[in-house]
């Protein structure tokens, strides 16, 4: 072969060599950042707590990390700034209280990570929220529409027996615990419980943990030692109806104990 012709051919060869070294020399860039959570979503009523740990993991380097809150697809501009929230540190813990908010659309965070190198990687944590019936005894008054019961002998059909002086009545339950009666224009006549409003004052409630059960002090006026305890197991609730159930006792009357249906609906405030 020509010398001429070789000189291009070892050209080529020491170019290619040159190229496949500093190819095989080049650092190659990190893994991708890489971001985790000790909780990625949530399910529960208005007033429980909950809470997450975002942790971000950045070979190249942590630059940031921004939480953003969502109700629904909407930004909610009172959290952080504008709706967002920067972190300097690459873990952040998050608590959140479930309020009515969350009760129309799901209440989302997103947590984004950022490496030195500018590339992000992003999680939400999803946030259910259902009513509760503190939510609803507190954030609206409540009266009675329908008392179903047996009187003489379980083999009877339930009847209505609720009072006309008691439809007007309305139950407010405050948030501290403590309650009152308005018992409206009809009261104090009409027989039954109405001759006796006002005797007993009902002055606190509460709810078991799992807010199956209503308890409501009612409070002797002439003797305030003298405390009944009325008893309401919750089966359904709603926002516009709580259905309910009493141990009613009559047997001192002649009559038989039996468990009544109270239906409870709402009243705006």
């Amino acid at each position: 072969m020509n010398n001429l012709l070789k000189i291009p051919a070892l050209a080529g060869v020491f170019l290619l060599s040159l190229s496949l070294i500093f190819t095989s020399c080049k650092k190659e860039d990190p893994p991708v950042p890489t971001i985790s959570l000790s909780l990625e979503s949530f399910k529960g009523k208005v007033g429980e707590k909950t809470s997450t740990i975002a942790t971000v993991n950045a070979l190249a380097g942590f630059k940031a990390l921004r939480v953003t809150k969502y109700v629904g697809t909407t930004i909610d501009n009172t959290f952080g700034t504008a709706g967002v929230l920067s972190v300097t540190s690459n873990t952040y813990a998050l608590e959140y209280t479930l309020a009515a908010e969350g009760l129309t659309a799901p209440i989302r965070f997103n947590f984004t990570g950022e490496d030195l190198l500018g590339r992000t990687v992003s999680t939400d944590f999803v946030i259910t929220t259902d009513v509760s019936v503190k939510y609803l005894l507190t954030t609206f008054n409540w009266q009675w529409t329908s008392k179903l019961g047996k009187i003489f002998s379980l083999t009877e059909a339930e009847s209505e027996q609720i009072l006309a002086c008691e439809k007007d009545n309305f139950y407010i339950f405050s948030p501290d615990g403590t309650m009152k009666i308005n018992y409206g224009a009809i009261t104090g006549t009409g027989g039954g419980t109405c001759d006796f409003d006002g005797l007993r004052v009902e002055t606190k409630w509460s709810l078991n943990a799992d807010e199956t059960v209503l308890t409501i002090d009612a409070v002797n006026v002439f003797n305030t030692s003298d405390v009944q305890k009325q008893v309401y197991k919750i089966k359904t609730f709603g926002t516009t109806e709580i259905r309910s159930t009493q141990n009613v006792d009559l047997t001192v009357f002649g009559g038989i104990a039996y468990d009544w249906t109270f239906v409870w609906k709402v009243k705006a405030k």
